[in-house]
């Protein structure tokens, strides 16, 4: 056995909901670390503790405990107790790296302030490790990381090193038995040394180094009080030493103990070898991913650079608000509850934290841009409300989507006749449709003295309404009305949710009075509620920077001569514009040309639901299950026209089993309606076709997911992560993780964040996504490829042990009815068919993903900020503006990502405040050196990337 010390590192893993919910799980927590910090204060033998990586638990804890906090702070400073560095232990595939960035900064900052953290990224329990995680690890400073899952047959040893796209590397131990390699130790000593001695045989043959270490917990486990003194009799009877340890102390005497190169790793741990790696997770309560991913948009993309250049202008940024929001968002990260795979009272309460970050950082935002849009100067004096468009992506053609409150006339079909007009008196094309249509309020017909009394008294705001205008109306040819008559005179106040930015409600209701005096007859009173209207146009747009309109009446812009929307004579319809032509034949069948590449898909876009025998872990096909792709009864309609697009509307009904058999081997004969509604849009200008799906489901134990046919054979797979785009494997064979029987079989599906490709010789198809993470590149018979998107995956079993491609259970057997998901469910995709190495693919696919927003604003008068002003100037598509994040008492942080495997030099002009002079800084906000980083002309740096890197700059 030879003269092994022994490491052993008592810990819990603490899953803050999952089989039971956060207020079940934390009253057990409160008792652990009630007798947790009485163990470790009467018993200096029990030297550590190691408090799961993640310090929300202490907040949890806390909140009970207040008095508590002076104690757990003492052991945190004198290393007995060891917390941090997350704030939560995050899923990484389905949160973006932004939120993994988020997260660890956050429980770096709490772990501080209670004495310190863990210098290292532990990651004992995430179901597989992103790519980027060394480079994200060592932006923090780590040099080090300790993880389990997911490692492959290229890694057969404890200790190796771990390499991200960009090269950057970390000293790596492999729990290669878990992180409960040594719970619940048995005491008596001779059954401890049979167990211990069982253990060193076990890592001795995969560890070059004598020491050896022992995670002595798991989930929800509570210390073991004797430990110590059995350990010291049990070692001394099979010739070992030990301590009671911690993973730094570990990680230092395995640096001083290996000799020779270790195995290197670079990039992404997928593999199922040696541990399940639970790939279902990505489609398990979709709706609840597609939440968090618009939260997320919200966030980073529209509400912190909106909030920094907000500052930049001498406004409130207010980052309080954006961190409370961001630490809400952060609570449902952790692995069992983003993944989906948590009981429904879990999921349930992740709802209510949805709504909150939507509220809050929305609230925010409606705050940010009312201040932000009213320091942008509008084209000219002409009439028609300010519009104002935020670009948060890399500049040009794009399309604009946002939602504004406009004084309307509203018409029963069809889009509402308006348009834009923009510098030089431009007329742009909007499609704009109603969403709400206002209501009125109140409506009196009173003597004009009355009202003037109304008026006068009238509040800024009503019931959460802001007045945004008054309009008042004298019926022309009035005499003396009688009491059946219309009043001559009409008073009307228009409430919106946001007040207007240059309205002046005094000066309006000073006019309004005088006129009110002059008459003596009576008058109508009405309080109205203004209508909501989505518009959606497309422009020229300044690459994170603004543009400016006015909202005018009437259709003012010709259509594209290439925008064609016509039905068909069999019940089908067309709908065209420059590049693409989409047919929509009667059944639903969709075929589509694309004119810059001259290739055809005649079935482009199939519907499927097939049979899921699973649990909210993994996708288990049933045997010889019955797929659905055809519905059965369709009806095909254009949707409304306008100048700026054209759509096509299928209404289909699908007839599917209902659920699984009773004996779980077959899909049920008994069938139900599965309506769906996909809508097919193509914009003029825009070389891409978007789709929408909206499903009803109505069905159980199945998955439904959209697949899209490329008109070529895809040799290559790609899907975006975080900070990263990756080959993923198309069809993996059944043996694909180096095994015949591994811990579970590889299936094709995959997460992914905004979008996939797949590249052929001499033609690539990308299709970008708003929240829509699990993905499948599909052979096809004909020996194409498609790409399958979930739409959602219906499950009824948190966890069963009769999987085909998962051997035993992955948690505890509950029925989890919620996960059938049942009711309303929608994924936006926007499809392209481009080159293969086009330079623009992760722009455009950005654009659709984190569209341009759309809000009401604009100053009539001179303002601090023109048309096609920008915050930041960068020029290079490939080159991602992951952040531009204000931060308390400090310069807001502009974040880089090189997106691309060749090393670029970019030029940055930041436009906001301290414009002068820019230092780098690492992802904890400290300054860090950055080689080549050079002042450039007028106010610009020269920033230096290698492949993949992420590069952080702060104004000085």
């Amino acid at each position: 056995m030879g003269r092994h010390h022994l490491v052993v590192v008592p810990h819990t893993h603490w899953d803050r909901e999952w089989y039971g919910t956060h207020e079940q799980f934390r009253y057990r927590l409160v008792q652990l670390l009630d007798r947790l910090l009485d163990l470790l204060e009467r018993d200096s033998a029990y030297a550590h503790f190691t408090l799961d990586g993640q310090v929300v638990v202490l907040e949890d804890y806390f909140e009970v405990r207040p008095a508590a906090r002076e104690r757990v702070a003492v052991l945190v400073r004198t290393g007995r107790l060891l917390i941090g560095p997350w704030f939560v232990l995050p899923d990484e595939w389905l949160v973006s790296g932004e939120a993994l960035i988020r997260n660890l900064r956050l429980g770096l900052d709490i772990a501080t302030a209670l004495g310190g953290s863990m210098r290292l990224g532990y990651v004992p329990d995430q179901f597989g490790h992103v790519g980027q995680l060394p480079q994200i690890f060592a932006g923090f400073g780590f040099d080090s990381a300790v993880l389990w899952r997911g490692v492959g047959d290229d890694v057969d040893e404890t200790l190796f090193e771990w390499e991200a796209p960009d090269g950057t590397r970390l000293f790596a131990v492999y729990l290669l038995r878990g992180y409960g390699n040594a719970a619940n130790l048995p005491l008596q000593r001779d059954a401890l040394e049979r167990r211990l001695g069982a253990e060193i045989r076990a890592l001795e043959g995969r560890s070059r180094i004598q020491s050896l270490l022992l995670m002595n917990g798991s989930d929800h486990l509570e210390p073991q009080a004797d430990l110590p003194a059995a350990l010291e009799a049990a070692a001394a009877g099979i010739g070992v030493s030990f301590e009671i340890g911690d993973l730094p102390g570990f990680v230092s005497r395995a640096r001083a103990e290996v000799e020779g190169e270790l195995t290197v790793h670079r990039g992404e741990f997928r593999s199922g070898l040696r541990a399940p790696l639970l790939p279902g997770c990505a489609s398990a309560r979709a709706p609840q991913k597609r939440a968090d991913f618009e939260n997320d948009r919200l966030l980073t993309r529209y509400l912190e650079p909106l909030a920094a250049w907000l500052e930049a202008l001498g406004g409130d940024p207010d980052p309080a608000v954006i961190q409370l929001a961001w630490r809400t968002a952060l609570l449902n990260h952790p692995h069992d509850s983003i993944c989906g795979c948590s009981i429904d009272a879990v999921h349930e309460h992740m709802e209510s934290r949805f709504r909150r970050v939507a509220e809050l950082a929305g609230s925010h935002l409606a705050r940010v841009a009312r201040e932000l849009g009213g320091r942008v100067e509008l084209p000219d004096d002409g009439p028609g409300e300010g519009l104002v468009v935020w670009n948060p992506n890399a500049g040009g053609f794009a399309q604009a989507e946002g939602e504004l409150e406009l004084d309307v006339p509203l018409r029963r079909r069809g889009p509402l006749a308006l348009h834009l007009r923009g510098d030089g008196g431009r007329r742009i094309p909007v499609h704009a449709e109603l969403v709400e249509p206002g209501a009125i309020l109140a409506q009196y017909s009173l003597p004009a003295s009355a009202v003037a009394v109304l008026v006068e008294g009238f509040p800024r705001e009503f019931t959460g309404q802001f007045v945004r205008a008054v309009r008042l109306r004298r019926r022309r040819g009035a005499a003396h009305p009688d009491e059946s008559a219309a009043p001559a005179l009409q008073v009307e106040l228009l409430l919106g949710e946001q007040p207007a930015a240059d309205f002046d409600l005094d000066a309006a209701k000073a006019e309004l009075l005088r006129e009110l005096e002059a008459s003596d007859g009576p008058a109508t009173f009405r309080v109205r509620r203004l209508p909501r209207v989505r518009v959606r146009f497309a422009d020229d747009l300044p690459g994170h920077g603004v543009r400016a309109y006015r909202v005018a009446k009437g259709r003012g812009a010709r259509a594209a001569a290439d925008l064609v929307a016509q039905r068909s004579p069999d019940g089908g319809a067309l709908i065209a514009n420059e590049t693409w032509r989409v047919e929509v034949a009667s059944d639903g069948r969709v075929g589509c040309w694309h004119a810059p590449t001259g290739r055809a898909v005649a079935d482009a876009l199939r519907l499927v639901s097939d049979g899921d025998r699973g649990d909210a872990y993994n996708f288990d096909p049933v045997p010889g299950g019955e797929r659905l792709d055809r519905p059965e009864r369709v009806r095909v309609r254009l949707g409304p026209r306008s100048g700026a697009e054209v759509s096509a509307v299928v209404n289909a009904r699908y007839r599917v089993p209902a659920e699984l058999s009773a004996d779980r081997a077959s899909r049920s004969s008994r069938r139900v309606w599965l309506p769906v509604r996909v809508t097919l849009r193509l914009a003029a200008g825009l070389d891409r076709l978007d789709v929408s799906v909206e499903a009803h489901n109505t069905a159980r134990d199945h998955r439904f997911r959209v697949e899209l046919a490329a008109p070529f054979a895809a040799s290559r797979f790609e899907v975006e992560s975080a900070f990263e785009i990756v080959d993923r494997p198309i069809a993996p064979a059944a043996d694909a993780f180096g095994a015949e029987r591994p811990a579970e079989f590889p299936i094709g599906a995959t997460p992914q964040r905004s979008f996939s490709t797949l590249i052929g010789d001499r033609c690539a198809m990308t299709v970008a996504n708003r929240g829509c993470p699990e993905v499948e590149a599909l052979p096809q018979p004909g020996g194409t490829t498609a790409l399958a998107l979930t739409v959602l995956r219906a499950v009824g079993w948190l966890s069963r042990d009769d999987l085909a491609l998962r051997p035993g259970h992955a948690g505890p057997a509950i029925r989890t009815p919620g996960g059938q998901v049942p009711g309303a469910h929608r994924v936006e995709l926007s499809w392209r068919l481009h080159a293969p190495d086009d330079p623009f693919r992760l722009a455009e696919a950005h654009r659709f993903a984190w569209p341009a927003w759309a809000f009401a604003g604009g100053c009539s008068t001179p303002a601090p900020l023109a048309d096609r002003a920008r915050l930041l100037e960068l020029e290079d598509p490939a080159v991602v503006v992951s952040a531009v994040e204000p931060r308390p008492g400090s310069p807001p942080v502009v974040r880089l990502f090189n997106a691309s495997s060749q090393a670029r030099r970019v030029q940055l002009r930041w436009n906001g405040p301290g414009a002068s002079r820019l230092e780098a800084v690492d992802l904890a906000g400290r300054a860090a050196p950055l080689p080549g980083l050079e002042a450039g002309g007028d106010g610009a740096v020269q920033v230096p990337l290698r492949a993949w890197q992420l590069v952080g700059l702060r104004p000085r």
